[in-house]
């Protein structure tokens, strides 16, 4: 039945032709991003998902960095242990030097000169070793996390203090002066001893040290593997398919012809109801 005021077959192929303008513009949106989800109306739970694991591999990134810092901090400390290590062997070998029998009083008074500026000096490693401004040697305790958040696996560095006196080790009861010696070594062999200690002390400092910086290497490595593959998990969640997508655009720009010339001729069609007013 013939028709003026309602064009059935115009309505149709308007609202294909809207339908096809709508994939398209997603279809260049997609392009033009790289993403498969450009809004939550693209993907609502994709988008959520995504999202979750955009948090994770930000925690995990800034989780790397606080164990590269925290490898930094410990690095830092058995630096300077290994500092107090050398002159720590040098008061040792200071010591033996003073019970040569070709030693003479004054020769133990320049020995001992030296000795006491190595103690002095490791005074000032303890006080003055710091990392971001916080003192690394004094007994401060340092603790690091090793997952996205602050409650996963702790990584604790215990409180080292090196100086001298903590080592049992003072310009006192190391002491190869003449004054000290009077006629016996039982002195200067009570010196060596509580070097020795104090070296096996720092040792065991350093290889604790060494231990942890290993570990962080493994944290680090694990850390940048599970973010590559929540970074692929996520991309196949919200990254465009370029050929998917391209195929897509191609299609839906032919359908856009099509539908915009379809529309055209049903509005034309309605011409021959004025072939039956005019007849």
């Amino acid at each position: 039945m013939p028709t003026i005021n309602t064009n059935v077959a115009a309505i149709k192929a308007r609202s294909n032709l809207d339908r096809v303008q709508r994939d398209m513009d997603t279809s260049i949106a997609r392009l033009s991003s790289g993403k498969r989800i450009t809004r939550a109306h693209d993907d609502a739970a994709g988008s959520a998902i995504a999202g979750r694991m955009e948090s994770q591999i930000r925690g995990l990134n800034q989780q790397i960095k606080a164990a590269k810092d925290g490898q930094s901090l410990v690095d830092t400390q058995e630096g300077a242990l290994q500092e107090v290590t050398a002159m720590l062997q040098r008061m040792r070998e200071l010591a033996v030097q003073s019970e040569s029998g070709t030693t003479t009083d004054a020769d133990r008074d320049y020995l001992d000169l030296e000795l006491t500026q190595l103690f002095n000096e490791i005074e000032a490693v303890s006080q003055n070793t710091r990392f971001n401004d916080t003192r690394v040697l004094s007994g401060g305790a340092f603790a690091f996390y090793t997952d996205i958040d602050v409650a996963g696996t702790k990584i604790s560095v215990a409180g080292m203090k090196v100086m001298a006196t903590a080592l049992m080790v003072s310009v006192t009861s190391v002491d190869i002066s003449s004054t000290q010696v009077k006629g016996s070594t039982s002195g200067v062999q009570a010196s060596i001893a509580k070097l020795d200690t104090a070296i096996g002390s720092i040792a065991a400092m350093r290889a604790n040290l060494g231990a942890i910086s290993n570990r962080f290497d493994h944290i680090i490595d694990n850390l940048t593997n599970v973010i590559a593959n929540t970074e692929g998990a996520k991309s196949r969640v919200e990254d465009a398919d370029f050929a998917v997508e391209t195929t897509q655009l191609t299609r839906n720009t032919v359908l856009q012809q099509a539908a915009t010339s379809m529309v055209a001729q049903a509005n034309a069609s309605k011409n021959t109801i004025l072939a039956l007013i005019q007849g």
